[in-house]
């Protein structure tokens, strides 16, 4: 077992429920609801239903390597973590861009996706 890179697998299946559950309630209905166009809506959903896939189907395969220690999958672990760095990264951007200081609280998500990525890389050192 890879317990580093299970660790991260777990907490990427975590984040895809916040994500499903408390998602749906606090940005994506209010949006929906909104006066804009249908385009934009149908947009975010269908963005927001690829995100929700991403998260399920990387902690899935992490938890699964990590559970096993499937050291010959290390290129897959690494590709996934770089994207949830890539992912945080952007978070802290785009939050900073509206929030400055308060991105930190205002876009929390970056607490979240950034250690599944520090994770996954730290099993792949520690194979």
């Amino acid at each position: 077992m890879n317990i580093w890179i299970f660790s991260a697998g777990i907490i990427s299946l975590f984040t895809s429920f916040v994500h499903i559950f408390a998602g749906q309630v606090d940005p994506v209905r209010p949006f929906l609801k909104s006066d804009f166009p249908d385009l934009p809506k149908a947009t975010l959903l269908g963005c927001w239903h690829m995100v929700s896939s991403i998260l399920v189907l990387a902690g899935v395969t992490l938890v699964y390597i990590g559970w096993f220690g499937l050291d010959s999958f290390q290129n897959l672990v690494l590709g996934i973590s770089i994207c949830f760095i890539i992912f945080s990264v952007v978070f802290i951007m785009v939050g900073w861009h509206f929030f400055k200081l308060h991105t930190f609280s205002k876009l929390p998500q970056w607490m979240l996706l950034l250690p599944i990525g520090v994770l996954g890389l730290l099993g792949i050192i520690y194979i």
